[in-house]
C-alpha cells in the first residue's frame, strides 16, 4: 500500500513540476535586436505583447521596427520619428494569442514617405 502510494505522489509531483514549467515557457521576452551602424533598436516584451522602437543615432533617419505575427495576420511597422535616444512603443494586448510566435526587426527609414531603408538581416523572435 505504502509503495503504491509513494508511486502516485512521485507521479503528481513529476506532473506538477512538468506543468509549471511549460506553463512559465509559454511566454518569452524576446531579446534585443540593435544595429549601432544603421542606429535602431528593436524588442519584445511578452507582458502586454509589447512591441518597442528606438532611435540610437542622429542622422536624420526613423526608427523602424517591423512586426510579423503571419499566424494572426499582422504585418505592421513602429515608426519612431522622435530622434536620436527616443524610443516608442506599442501594445497589440488581446490580438496576439497566448503562446504565438511573434518576429520583428530593427530598420532604419523615412518617416515622411514611409520608405523603410535597411533592416537587421533575419527576424528575432519572442512568444506572447
Amino acid at each position: 500500500m505504502r509503495l503504491r502510494y509513494a508511486a502516485a505522489a512521485a507521479a503528481a509531483s513529476a506532473a506538477l513540476i512538468f506543468a509549471t514549467a511549460t506553463s512559465a515557457s509559454a511566454h518569452a521576452d524576446g531579446g534585443s535586436v540593435v544595429d549601432p551602424t544603421r542606429g535602431a533598436a528593436a524588442w519584445f516584451k511578452h507582458d502586454g505583447d509589447v512591441f518597442w522602437s528606438m532611435d540610437t543615432k542622429a542622422d536624420g533617419h526613423s526608427a523602424v521596427t517591423r512586426v510579423y505575427v503571419p499566424s494572426v495576420g499582422i504585418a505592421d511597422n513602429l515608426w519612431n520619428p522622435d530622434g536620436n535616444g527616443a524610443a516608442r512603443y506599442k501594445s497589440y494586448g488581446t490580438a496576439i494569442p497566448e503562446g504565438t510566435t511573434v518576429y520583428y526587426q530593427a530598420c532604419i527609414g523615412e518617416h515622411g514617405t514611409k520608405k523603410i531603408l535597411q533592416c537587421t538581416p533575419g527576424w528575432a523572435q519572442g512568444r506572447a
